[in-house]
């Protein structure tokens, strides 16, 4: 069994990480993450050990990686599913794929976090598809099931019910640790009620906020949620590497592309972003190079 604790970066790879790493004299992103050497930062490499825990069937690292990131899927579910449910449903399924196929993780391909968004993303995905085809068939149904609003039409999406109160967030976990617990053989894991320590919010620039949640000194990316306030400008940008945003909060303006609460965007190493706003304001999942040229 895995011993449970996140590992933080050593000051070696704080340095690297930060401003010390010998970025281009315009700045880089990670020069903005880490200007605070003093903070600990959360390792990438304490949640691939979580995940290769998982695939030996440790039930309390998958417990673990359920704490830390089970809102987050649920928002994005939600997001795309309009329908909690169906939400609550999804994401035990997401968690429930972790499980099964934490054995299949690539480490040199997505962060975990970008790992487990994505498969929430495809479950969703499905359920909307097979939704829109069920509605094809059945065009006269009494109670058809709720849709999905379709991207773009952002007035229609539920913005209020994005958020799993803490009971549900426990429901959520008993149910897919009995689930996990009957494939394995033994008995589920059920922990005691704890408050999890969850990084702090940590203000970047004017009106940009960041919640940093792992740092991947080896392959210079991190994995984030961002928070813009109203009428807040991102910094122009070119990307270093692949990055991928998922929107769970408001609206966001991407060069002349504008993101609604669930959609998805993905910028390839070398193009760059001229203008990133958001007139509402907005709260999304990023993973992106911490090597960023910053405008």
């Amino acid at each position: 069994m895995t011993d449970i604790a996140f590992t933080t970066l050593n000051q070696s790879e704080q340095e690297i990480a930060g401003s010390k790493c010998g970025e281009s004299v315009k700045g880089t992103l990670g020069c903005l993450l880490y200007a605070d050497s003093a903070k600990s930062r959360v390792s990438e490499n304490s949640w691939v050990a979580f995940v290769r825990s998982i695939a030996m069937g440790d039930q309390r690292a998958l417990h673990e990686l359920y704490e830390r990131t089970h809102r987050i899927v649920f928002t994005l579910i939600m997001r795309i599913a309009n329908n909690r449910q169906v939400a609550e449903e999804l994401t035990l399924d997401t968690f429930h794929d972790v499980w099964q196929r934490a054995a299949t993780y690539d480490v040199s391909g997505r962060s975990v976090v970008g790992w487990i968004m994505n498969r929430a993303r495809s479950r969703a995905g499905d359920w909307s598809r097979f939704e829109r085809r069920k509605k094809r068939c059945q065009p006269h149904a009494d109670n058809p099931s709720p849709l999905p609003a379709a991207t773009g039409s952002g007035e229609s999406r539920d913005l209020t019910t994005g958020v799993l109160r803490p009971e549900e967030s426990l429901w959520l976990w008993v149910c897919l640790a009995h689930r996990t617990a009957k494939e394995g053989g033994g008995g589920p894991l059920l922990p005691a009620t704890r408050q999890m320590s969850e990084p702090e919010w940590e203000e970047v620039a004017a009106g940009i906020s960041c919640k940093l949640l792992s740092t991947d000194t080896a392959q210079h990316r991190a994995s984030m949620l961002v928070r813009l306030a109203p009428g807040v400008d991102y910094p122009p940008h070119t990307h270093a590497g692949v990055e991928e945003l998922h929107l769970l909060h408001g609206e966001l303006w991407i060069n002349d592309r504008k993101l609604y609460p669930g959609d998805y965007n993905r910028a390839e190493p070398g193009t760059c972003d001229k203008r990133v706003w958001s007139e509402t304001g907005c709260t999304c999942v990023l993973i992106t190079s911490t090597r960023d040229a910053i405008h």
